[in-house]
């Protein structure tokens, strides 16, 4: 049979030769034969191609892929490089003329070839299995098994027909790794293997302990440290390690704190924490003295306090907190041991300054030992605080005489049902919108005329005129005389009542005496307030009243000792009420609120604050008539509390709040006895005679320990007298004209003079 095959394929080789020169010159080769006609599927088989009119051949294809390579040997003859395939194709020859027909003698025939394992990663694991595996080759696609030795991989898959991913099963020793496909297995190499082997221990650690920053040299004894590839002291790397051998691992200790386990990592896993492997961080103890460059004396003098931290071992770094009294005033950073803070706002009074170290994982926390520190007083800061606790008070009191006074005779003049519209009065002046000016118009005209008009009151006929009421000129007692009942026809009754009382009073250098003829102490004080109040009474009854009242204050005040003056202004509300418990007796209370704001200044020191103020005011005032003498005794009582909020002045003092009590109680008696008149004027002559108590109650004295002087002369306090005289003049018209003096304190620590003149103005 082979015998006749090759004369076979002489024969053709003869004929086509015969062909060929026959043949025109333009046909396409013909490929007659191929040997071999099988190869792998991976291709690189070297197949021989016998045929004609391959001199001029372009390209040799096994099915549809070009040869990897091809020579042509001569017109009949191409050798060609099989590419990859599989199944069965034809080996065609293309020249220009054309491509050969395919036939039976052309066939080439892909058998498909067993994978091979080139290479696997990692080469080792643990006999616990569970390393994934990287296992490279040829002929993976289609794998239906991978197996470590003779247990199968617990999982595989195929990345490509040269890459496999596989999870090694449990196994012990050095096996081959294997991939199976439907063509075959591969076969075992070196390049196959995989061994199996234990995890690192670590059984000792030598030294056991070593400074927080580091570099201790640690020998670590165990088992299958080979390859180690990592070694931590807890979760931080060693800042080095040698493998002496697969039982002793030299590391440096990193920096770190407390206790950790020193573990050892190989491509097999990693060594199991134990008591073994235990090492420990020992902080260096640190200790902080603290030192300040001054003891500030007052307000606003820089300090600067600087902290030395050290360390059994080692040189601290980091940062230090400075505190004040145990709240933190400022941080400063470490530089060589050293952290400076300065500070120029330390308040007023004691201080306990100290230095904390947070330490970190070289160094303990400390904290340094209390460094007294005291700020004093500015001297200014003293001289206000004096100034407010002084003056305050005899604002306060001034503004109680008049507005209790106001109200004293917005009450008179509502019982009266009249009065004149403008009085002054001891402090002040008075303007009262409800004085009816008819009895004093009427009054004139009738004098003028000569004509009497009838007194309904006796009922017997008389020249009117010349006894109207004449007033009190001073705060304290602001009473009205009586005034003769106006004639019913001319009289109309007035339930509201609406008025005015401006009231100013002074003082000008006022010193307090020690002691009779022992000269004086305390600030010498001057300057005025101005009171403004107003109001709208309402006669509910034909004995009782009732009103409302507003007022506005002003103050300039000066303490030329101190250097120091106080200004400020206020709102004051209230209401009031007057009942006639008889004829000849009147009851009176009222109570107000008032706001104010101050403004001190003594030296360099200033402050703002603010001061509310309540007051209560009662009294009894009765109206008798003996010998053709008015006597007008009375009793009266107002007290004022005040509240003053806290402040920090601009020395950076903190001036506290403050809280006082003040007051007057007074009684005494007014006479007044007409004179005989010409035709067009009356005289009235009075004379006063007041006892007073002046009584403070001031939670300043608290205020001592800070160095605050508290200085209550420079207030009316105890017992005085006060004298009251003057002359009323009455003109034809109804013009009254007044002049009046005070002398007060009288008996007490401090003398006031007062001058008043006082005029009442009748119109339509």
């Amino acid at each position: 049979m082979a015998i006749a095959q090759r004369a076979g394929c002489a024969l053709a080789v003869v004929v086509a030769t015969l062909f060929s020169h026959a043949a025109v010159a333009s046909s396409p080769p013909a490929v007659v034969s191929i040997s071999p006609t099988t190869g792998p599927a991976a291709g690189g088989t070297t197949v021989v191609i016998a045929g004609g009119g391959f001199s001029t051949a372009t390209a040799v294809r096994f099915g549809a892929t070009n040869a990897t390579s091809f020579v042509i040997n001569s017109s009949e003859q191409i050798t060609a490089v099989a590419p990859a395939g599989t199944g069965t194709v034809d080996v065609t020859v293309t020249s220009p003329s054309g491509t050969s027909s395919t036939s039976p003698v052309d066939r080439f025939t892909y058998v498909a070839s067993a994978p091979t394992v080139t290479s696997i990663s990692p080469a080792t694991g643990p006999t616990t299995g569970g390393t994934t595996v990287t296992i490279t080759g040829t002929g993976f696609t289609g794998a239906t098994a991978v197996k470590f030795g003779a247990t199968s991989a617990t999982g595989f898959t195929v990345n490509s027909a040269t890459s496999i991913t596989v999870t090694s099963p449990a196994g012990t020793g050095t096996v081959d790794v294997t991939v199976t496909t439907a063509v075959g297995t591969s076969a075992a190499s070196a390049a196959d293997q995989f061994t199996y082997a234990s995890p690192p221990t670590v059984t000792s650690v030598s030294p056991g302990s070593g400074p927080a920053a580091g570099g201790t040299s640690v020998a670590v004894t165990g088992t299958n440290l080979t390859g180690a590839t990592a070694v931590k002291f807890g979760a931080t790397s060693a800042a080095s390690f040698t493998v002496n051998s697969a039982t002793s691992i030299t590391a440096i200790s990193p920096a770190g704190s407390g206790t950790v386990d020193i573990t050892v990592t190989t491509a097999v896993g990693t060594s199991a924490a134990s008591a073994a492997d235990r090492f420990s961080f020992a902080e260096a103890a640190t200790q902080i003295a603290l030192t300040s460059s001054q003891n500030p004396s007052s307000f606003g003098q820089p300090v600067t306090f600087t902290a030395r931290v050290t360390a059994s071992s080692g040189t601290p770094t980091g940062t230090v907190t400075f505190s004040d009294n145990g709240s933190p005033i400022g941080t400063a950073t470490l530089a060589s041991g050293t952290a400076t803070f300065s500070i120029a706002t330390l308040g007023i009074g004691s201080h306990s300054i100290t230095a904390s170290y947070a330490g970190n994982a070289s160094f303990n926390a400390s904290t340094s030992p209390v460094l007294a520190q005291s700020v004093g007083v500015p001297a200014d800061s003293v001289k206000l605080r004096a100034l407010q606790i002084d003056i305050t008070k005899l604002v306060a009191q001034n503004s109680g005489q008049a507005i209790s006074g106001a109200i004293d005779g917005a009450i008179s003049e509502g019982f009266d049902e009249g009065g004149s519209f403008m009085t002054p009065s001891g402090s002040g002046m008075r303007f009262n919108f409800a004085a009816d000016p008819d009895s004093g118009v009427a009054e004139a005209d009738t004098r003028n005329r000569g004509a009497y008009a009838p007194d309904r009151n006796s009922g017997a006929a008389g020249r009117t005129g010349g006894n109207s009421r004449i007033d009190n000129a001073f705060a304290a007692i602001d009473q009205q005389m009586p005034a003769k009942a106006k004639s019913k026809a001319t009289r109309e009754a007035r339930d509201w009542l609406f008025w005015i009382d401006i009231r100013g009073s002074g003082i000008d250098r006022w010193s307090s005496p020690t002691a009779p003829g022992v000269g004086t102490s305390g600030s010498s004080i001057y300057g005025n307030q101005l009171n403004a109040l107003m109001g709208l009474t309402y006669r509910a009854a034909p004995n009782l009243l009732i009103g409302a009242v507003a007022g506005y204050e002003t103050f300039n005040y000066t303490a030329q000792d101190i250097s120091g003056k106080l200004t400020g202004d206020g709102w004051t509300a209230g209401t009031y009420l007057g009942w006639m418990i008889s004829p000849t007796l009147r009851y009176d209370a009222a109570v107000t609120f008032s706001e104010i704001g101050y403004n001190g200044v003594a030296g360099t020191a200033q402050g703002n604050f603010n001061g509310d103020r309540w007051m209560f005011a009662t009294g009894l005032t009765g109206s008798y008539k003996m010998s053709g003498v008015l006597i007008e005794p009375s009793a009266r009582l107002y007290t004022l509390w005040e509240h003053e909020n806290a402040y920090v002045d601009t020395l950076g003092t903190l001036q506290t709040a403050r809280d006082f009590v003040t007051g007057r109680a007074s009684a005494g008696a007014k006479l007044s006895y007409p004179l005989a008149s010409t035709d067009g004027v009356a005289f009235a002559p009075y004379l006063g005679l007041y006892g007073d108590y002046y009584f403070s109650k001031d939670d300043a004295a608290a205020l001592a320990v800070n160095g605050i002087p508290v200085n209550p002369t420079l207030v009316l306090e105890g017992w005085s007298a006060r004298v009251t005289g003057g002359l009323n003049a009455r003109m034809a018209g109804g013009t009254m004209l007044g002049l009046g003096a005070e002398y007060g304190g009288l008996g007490g620590t401090a003398r006031i003079w007062t001058f008043s003149a006082r005029a009442r103005v009748p119109f339509n």
